[in-house]
């Protein structure tokens, strides 16, 4: 085995896994149309929106 094969094999791999996700996107619906669906459009996007948000723990002192 030389030096460049472990290169070489793990730039396979990540191409190959880039294929797959791409393949798996056709699969079906996303995650937020499910969750629309499931929910409403209303409070997915009201969710979807308090999960991204700044969830930093500002001003509080570190726990000792």
């Amino acid at each position: 085995m030389t030096a460049a094969e472990p290169q070489t094999r793990a730039f396979g791999r990540i191409l190959e896994d880039c294929a797959r996700l791409n393949d798996d996107a056709d699969a079906g619906p996303t995650g937020v149309l499910r969750l629309r669906q499931a929910i409403g459009e209303e409070l997915a996007r009201l969710l979807l929106k308090a999960l991204a948000g700044d969830h930093r723990r500002v001003g509080l002192r570190p726990i000792s």
